[in-house]
């Protein structure tokens, strides 16, 4: 029987509910066609841990063509909201740009959403998206648990506040581990964003 989040709030940031685990991820093509070039030509010196971090989150925001994602080449989907609002870029690699601009605002504690070493409150609330598309999305009929917790800069701390998918579930923090591992580097749920967007 599917649980009812209605109401819900956890005392911390992992979603108790599923285990963390270590999953095959398997980027789709035009990831591999087409974001990764612009990756490349975008970010050329970007450090391996940013690189990794923003193929996964990519991955993770489903880019693939067709998607809301690939249409405003925001693979980030940073501004497409649940509700229906889109931003729109004007090419990939200012797409990629906007990416590795918001995590490096994030780590230098210049977004409010994000506000390091202090309290954060997610309330509970209802998406009407994951609600219309519960075959898509497999995460229940749209109520959505809340959270508090101190926000440290923690990894699956970043991961509640930016989506709203990874309150329902721990498969987008097993997938960036996951992502991670295959490519050599260590980090757990726990890591700072600050310390993997340095990792080499």
């Amino acid at each position: 029987m599917e649980k009812n989040y209605k109401g819900v709030i956890f005392d911390g940031s992992t979603f108790p509910d599923s285990p963390y685990r270590i999953v095959p991820v398997t980027l789709n093509a035009t990831i591999k066609e087409e974001y990764i070039p612009a990756l490349n030509t975008a970010l050329p010196n970007a450090t391996k841990g940013l690189r990794c971090l923003l193929i996964a989150m990519t991955h993770q925001e489903g880019f693939q063509k067709r998607s809301r994602s690939y249409r405003t080449k925001n693979p980030g989907n940073i501004g497409n909201t649940d509700s229906g609002a889109n931003k729109q870029i004007a090419t990939l690699s200012d797409g990629v740009k906007l990416q590795a601009d918001f995590i490096t605002a994030i780590t230098n504690g210049q977004k409010k959403a994000f506000p390091l070493d202090k309290p954060v409150f997610l309330k509970p609330d209802f998406s009407e998206e994951l609600h219309k598309n519960q075959k898509t999305y497999g995460l229940g009929n749209g109520d959505i648990p809340g959270y508090k917790f101190v926000y440290t800069g923690q990894l699956d701390q970043f991961v509640k506040i930016y989506a709203t998918g990874p309150r329902l579930t721990n498969s987008y923090i097993n997938t960036i581990v996951s992502y991670f591992k295959m490519n050599g580097l260590s980090i757990t749920p726990e890591s700072k964003l600050a310390d993997i967007i340095k990792m080499n």
